[in-house]
């Protein structure tokens, strides 16, 4: 079994956080989500909501940053595997990624906006 399965949790978050920042650094949509985040935060604070919904805000704006990693991650193994060979079922499952991060962006920031405005 490989070292890096039973390392310490403060190894694991080591790994997690340069994953996090190999993706910010590599990845456009992963930015531009943090930044749809910032603005939806902003608003929040910005239209004095109490401590709570400011969390809640924060937290479902990083919805469509998770399903952005696992649509990355899920992406560069299949490339990874296939090369660049095209084929329709792999066109399809990226297809379905995407609309998974589209959905996620959708509802997070409809949340959030309901939040911060009616609630």
């Amino acid at each position: 079994m490989p070292e890096w399965k039973n390392s310490s949790l403060k190894d694991k978050t080591s790994y997690s956080l340069h994953g996090l920042r190999d993706a910010f650094i590599s990845e456009k949509a992963i930015r531009n989500e943090a930044k749809g985040a910032l603005i939806v935060l902003i608003l929040a604070v910005g239209h004095g909501l109490p401590l709570p919904r400011i969390a809640a805000v924060f937290l479902l704006s990083l919805i469509p940053i998770i399903v952005e990693l696992i649509n990355t991650a899920l992406e560069t193994v299949v490339d990874l595997m296939l090369g660049a060979t095209y084929r329709e079922d792999v066109r399809m499952a990226k297809d379905m990624l995407s609309a998974a991060v589209f959905i996620s962006l959708f509802v997070s920031y409809s949340l959030c906006l309901l939040i911060i405005f009616f609630f």
